[in-house]
C-alpha cells in the first residue's frame, strides 16, 4: 500500500485480509470520581459529596483466517462493528515509517460492502504526531520580547534601564507573531484533516478492489 506524506513525515499503511472464524463482544465499565471534600470548624462547616462518573467501553475480539491458513486474533476497543462468522474482511493499519508499530485505521467488510474508520482523522493526527502544538511559538514569542526590550532599553551604568524599554512594542510584536503562528497551525491542521481523510477513503476503496 502507498505511503502518505505530510511535511516530511512519512506514514505507512499495511493490511491483513481474512475470513472471520469467531467473534465476541463484551463491555467494560470504568468508574471515576471527582470533587468532594469541604471543611468543618467550630461553628459548623460544609462537606460536598464527590461526583461519580462511569464510562462503558465496548470491546470487540475476533479471529480471522488468512489466505495462507494462519489464524490471527484481533482486538478492538471502543468500537462496535457488526461482524459475523464467514465474512471476508480487510483490516488496514497505519504507523509512522520505521516506528515498528501502528494503529488500526480502517476495517473493510467485503461481504457486506461496508467499511468503518476505527480511528478518526483527529485521533490519527495525535497518535502519529503529524501536526500538533509544541509550544515552540511561545518560546519564540518570549525571545522576541526579550530581544526588543534589550535593544530599546537605554544604558544605565553597568546595566540597562528596563523601565524605559519599549515594552508595548515588544509585547505587540510577540502577540502578532503568536496570532500568525496560530493561523498557520490551524491552516495546516485543516489541510491535514482533508488530505488524510481523503487518503483513508482511498485506501478503503482500493481494498474493495485489490483484496
Amino acid at each position: 500500500m502507498e505511503n502518505f506524506s505530510h511535511r516530511n513525515k512519512v506514514v505507512q499503511f499495511w493490511h491483513v485480509t481474512g475470513e472471520v472464524i469467531g467473534s465476541n463482544k463484551y463491555s467494560e465499565t470504568h468508574v471515576s470520581s471527582s470533587g468532594g471534600g469541604g471543611y468543618v470548624g467550630k461553628h459548623g462547616g460544609h462537606v460536598s459529596a464527590p461526583q461519580i462518573h462511569s464510562t462503558v467501553v465496548t470491546n470487540h475480539e475476533f479471529w480471522i483466517k488468512t489466505p495462507d491458513g494462519k489464524e490471527k486474533d484481533i482486538k478492538l476497543a471502543g468500537v462496535n462493528i457488526p461482524l459475523r462468522v464467514g465474512q471476508k474482511i480487510t483490516l488496514i493499519s497505519v504507523g509512522r515509517k520505521a516506528a515498528g508499530s501502528g494503529w488500526y485505521a480502517i476495517l473493510v467488510n467485503h461481504s457486506a460492502g461496508k467499511h468503518w474508520f476505527i480511528n478518526s482523522v483527529n485521533d490519527l493526527n495525535k497518535l502519529l504526531k503529524l501536526e500538533l502544538a509544541t509550544g515552540k511559538s511561545i518560546l519564540f514569542a518570549a525571545l522576541i520580547v526579550a530581544c526588543i526590550a534589550w535593544v530599546t532599553a537605554p544604558n544605565a551604568g553597568f546595566g540597562r534601564n528596563w523601565d524605559h524599554a519599549s515594552w508595548g512594542l515588544a509585547f505587540g510584536t510577540a502577540g502578532v507573531f503568536i496570532v500568525y503562528r496560530l493561523i498557520l497551525k490551524m491552516t495546516r491542521v485543516s489541510k491535514l484533516r482533508k488530505s488524510l481523510g481523503s487518503y483513508l477513503e482511498k485506501m478503503a476503496q482500493e481494498a474493495y478492489q485489490k483484496f
